[in-house]
């Protein structure tokens, strides 16, 4: 009886022994430090983690690592950790981001060589424990990355052709797969995946498109044109797929009516259909004559189909026979029945005309004014911007009868455009009919408010109004009529509030009557709306000197002397005056 109590004692001992010491433990890991977190090897060392430990434990390792990171964000021995946490915890999915982002980290060196050393050790790891896992697709998808970054392509094409094998995260396989496998490299694995994805989701057309170019790549034709046709089934409006299935169908030398039977094989008779698509198809790929048989099999069998006119268009403006896409546009024109056709029509017609335009004005820039007008006349004659252009032209040949008539007739046509007000407007303020010009910028900017050359011609317009107000000012200035000239000042600041010279010449005026304390305003708006005329810096250094501010003075005086041009004979008097009180200044 003793000795059964021995027994049990010793057994109790022993149980409390253990208690004790997981007890133990666990108590260490929950008030581990994040400073204790280094490296997979010193934090995870027992294979049995997930089981030894509570999901408390773990949960407060997760925070722990996660903490430790946002405070450093760059160590990424950290990353390690906690991807080892996920892998021990069977978070495979979780682990898969972490090891994605570690391995795009890896390719660009940012990796050293223990960190590197961990991750292979972790692959080793799983290598074990793959055996024991029931799904091992998520843990094989860990594997595949792992290899990457242990440079071992093989080995992960391996992985990720297992992988595929079972019940796993679809995208995830898919974005592993464009990690792992090279789009330009026919591999027979790939085919492999490529057939485990579709034998689960047949409808994967992503999947199927990829399945089609590597069969392309090895040259197995036939098969690649059977997985195009089943993909252009499943997604008809694909012009990408029909182009590929195309482009193999001649390869193998198919007849046209053998092709349009593999590529439309519900629709085989419905020829109008097929003749506009295959034109869009072809026209979209750049094999433009191909394309122009189809449109022009299209428009003479079917003259009421807007496709084989809008493609034609096209056709001849890629061959830079403008004419001819102009007569298929004005068929289109004349055919277009829908507003869809309409607004397509209005889209290529100014599309036509944007080349001749911007040559045009690039000519009409460097002064080429009838080479600019004889680019025009190839031009869409109705289209708003070639008017505009060829307005431009006229004028500036001082044909002033033609550039009305240009203009009236972009006003006919767009009477409600902010663009034609904008540029009647700019004619008259040349001719400088101000108040016509003024009212011509107001209407643009009353129709688009957002018009930038409206706005410009504004302020054209108001410095214009503005100078005939200066010459008067001067004249007052010079007679003394301070009082009156301080007025027209102000009358002509009113209509432009951006001319520099207007708050200039009110500064002098205070000048002339010895009032520097009042100059100062005036000369600092007038640097502020131009800081390179020099004289108004020299204005505002003799004021400072005059008010004894002669830090300030001394600043705008030597500014005053930086800005001189050398050769600006006209500044000679007041450049000896400031680099003399500059001296006399430096020596007080």
């Amino acid at each position: 009886m003793m000795k059964y109590k021995v027994v049990i004692l010793l057994c109790f001992f022993t149980f409390g022994n253990m208690v004790f010491s997981q007890s133990g433990i666990v108590q260490n890991r929950a008030s581990f430090k994040p400073s204790a977190i280094q490296s997979t090897n010193m934090v995870f060392k027992d294979k049995n983690y997930s089981t030894f430990y509570s999901e408390d434990t773990l949960n407060a390792a997760l925070t722990e690592i996660q903490n430790k990171i946002q405070l450093s964000p760059h160590n990424y021995s950290l990353y390690v950790s906690l991807v080892d946490l996920y892998t021990r915890t069977k978070q495979y999915e979780k682990a898969y981001k972490e090891l994605v982002s570690l391995y795009k980290l890896s390719t660009e060196d940012k990796l050293s060589f223990n960190t590197k050393e961990e991750l292979i050790n972790l692959l080793n790891r799983l290598k074990n424990n793959v055996r024991y896992e029931k799904n091992k697709s998520p843990i094989y998808m860990d594997m595949a990355i792992l290899s990457l970054i242990a440079d071992d392509k093989e080995g992960a094409q391996d992985y990720i052709g297992y992988a595929s094998k079972g019940l796993v995260n679809e995208d995830m396989l898919k974005d592993a797969f464009s990690l792992i496998f090279n789009p330009q490299e026919s591999s027979q694995k790939a085919l492999e995946v490529c057939n485990n994805i579709i034998s689960r989701n047949p409808e994967d057309v992503q999947i199927r498109k990829l399945k089609a170019q590597y069969l392309t790549q090895i040259n197995n034709k036939d098969a690649a044109i059977e997985e195009y046709s089943v993909i252009s089934a499943l997604s008809p409006n694909d012009k990408d797929v029909k182009y590929n299935l195309y482009k193999l169908l001649c390869d193998k030398n198919y007849s046209q009516k053998d092709i349009i039977n593999k590529m439309y094989p519900e629709n085989t008779k419905n020829y109008e259909k097929i003749y506009a698509d295959m034109a869009e198809i072809l026209l979209k790929n750049n094999n433009l004559p191909e394309a122009k048989n189809y449109a022009l099999m299209l428009t003479e069998k079917f003259p009421k189909n807007e496709v084989g006119y809008m493609v034609l268009a096209d056709i001849c403006q890629k061959e830079g026979d403008l004419k001819s896409a102009y007569e298929a546009l004005s068929k289109l024109r004349d055919t277009a029945d829908s507003s869809d056709a309409v607004a397509k029509y209005n889209v290529m017609l100014a599309k036509l005309s944007d080349e001749p335009v911007r040559e045009a004005n690039s000519l009409i820039a460097t002064g080429l004014y009838q080479q600019a007008l004889d680019v025009l006349d190839s031009a869409n004659p109705e289209n708003l911007y070639v008017i505009l252009s060829q307005v431009r032209a006229n004028y500036m040949l001082s044909n002033r009868q033609k550039t009305m008539e240009l203009l009236n007739k972009a006003m006919s046509l767009y009477p409600d455009d902010s663009d034609v007000y904008c540029a009647f407007g700019w004619v008259y303020l040349q001719e400088k009919e101000i108040d016509t010009a003024r009212k011509y910028a107001d209407g643009s900017l009353k129709l688009n408010p957002e018009n930038k050359s409206a706005q410009e011609l504004l302020d054209m317009v108001n410095k214009a109004e503005a100078d005939t107000y200066k010459s008067k000012i001067v004249a007052l200035y010079e007679a003394q009529n301070y009082v009156q000239a301080d007025k027209l000042i102000d009358e002509a600041v009113k209509i432009n509030k951006k001319d520099a010279n207007l708050y200039f010449y009110k500064a002098l005026i205070y000048i002339a009557q010895n009032n520097y304390a009042a100059a100062t305003a005036p000369l600092y708006m007038a640097i502020e709306l131009d800081k390179t005329y020099a004289p108004s810096y020299f204005y505002l250094a003799l004021s400072f000197d005059n008010l004894s501010e002669k830090k300030n003075a001394l600043e705008n005086y030597q500014k005053y002397l930086t800005l001189l041009k050398p050769d600006d004979y006209s500044e000679t008097e007041r450049k000896e005056y400031a680099s003399s009180r500059i001296s006399q200044l430096n020596n007080l």
